[in-house]
């Protein structure tokens, strides 16, 4: 779930109209990092960026000791109240799971990554009890900062990965929210049956098909099957479908029923592994856009993932 901000790759005119972008945050510590070629070069070393998630991790808990020492200690799943609610989540430490935590929570690039822009704010803030999708559950922490944010909502989350299942389903237990979060331990796609998955990736397990060269029928070490749910054949109206699914997005975006998801607002990462494009932030606009969601914000500077927040447009008014 990494997103890094190098430069993005070259976009035509026509796609980047009406594309909203967040400004970037005024911090001094980013300038000065900026300034300096020695320190940036540092911060920027491998060792430098371990560094800095591991201390932005820590500034999301109430535990920030522990948490820095599960950084420098074997991997492993540990225990923590996030700062700003006192909720129960459940980390793996030096996975990507870290990684998640600093985007939902604020760490990464100083702001929130599911913060609705302003925009879109209004439409979710007044809905009294928003239903939202979770596509890629992983260990939870989006659906607790969606709870939190958004307390009388209810979460749907669907997370195929055993492990990262187990986790979420104790956060949904620790923090007793049973009533008003789901778990689905399935993956999603635009059909039903079994699928090859790879798992144990924590927030990176995805399906293989979405993988260059598939494994075209053949055994391949660490994949299981697991089973799969049509995404279209899904009931009911949604408020908000959040879709972090390591390449499993272009298969749904490509579906023609897109355009007819009963969803106002989407949330998605999107990833270069899987696109059948050269261009995947292009080809993602253009997906969007042919489904019906015509108003885009783009909080974060992508490279090879990305990630954007999406409203459909309006049905025009019949004449």
């Amino acid at each position: 779930m990494t997103v890094t901000t190098s430069a993005p790759s070259r976009v035509p005119a026509a796609s980047e109209q009406g594309i909203h972008r967040a400004r970037a945050a005024k911090d001094p510590l980013r300038r000065a990092i900026a300034r300096f070629a020695p320190l940036r070069a540092l911060v920027k070393s491998d060792v430098g960026q371990r560094a800095v998630e591991a201390i932005r991790g820590a500034r999301a808990v109430h535990e920030p000791v522990r948490f820095l020492a599960g950084q420098v200690t074997r991997p492993r799943s540990a225990r923590y109240r996030l700062r700003g609610s006192r909720q129960i989540a459940h980390v793996r430490h030096r996975t990507s799971d870290v990684e998640v935590l600093n985007e939902i929570f604020g760490g990464t690039g100083g702001r929130a990554a599911y913060e609705p822009p302003g925009g879109l704010c209004a439409a979710l803030d007044r809905n009294p009890e928003p239903r939202i999708l979770d596509l890629g559950g992983n260990v939870g922490l989006f659906g607790l900062y969606a709870l939190h944010r958004w307390p009388d909502a209810s979460v749907h989350s669907f997370e195929p990965d055993a492990q990262s299942a187990g986790l979420l389903r104790a956060a949904i237990a620790e923090n007793r929210l049973e009533d008003r979060w789901t778990l689905t331990p399935r993956a999603v796609s635009n059909h039903s049956g079994t699928m090859a998955f790879r798992p144990g990736l924590s927030s990176e397990s995805h399906l293989l098909d979405v993988e260059a060269g598939s494994h075209g029928g053949t055994a391949v070490d660490g994949v299981v099957e697991v089973p799969v749910e049509d995404l279209f054949a899904l009931d009911g109206h949604l408020d908000l479908v959040k879709m972090d699914i390591e390449g499993g997005e272009w298969t749904l975006l490509a579906d023609p029923r897109m355009a007819r998801l009963d969803a106002d607002l989407i949330v998605l990462e999107w990833h270069a592994q899987g696109c059948p494009a050269p261009d995947p932030r292009a080809h993602v606009i253009s997906l969007l856009r042919d489904a019906g969601y015509g108003e885009l914000y783009e909080p974060i500077e992508p490279s090879h993932c990305g990630m954007l927040w999406a409203r459909r447009s309006p049905a025009p008014a019949s004449g």
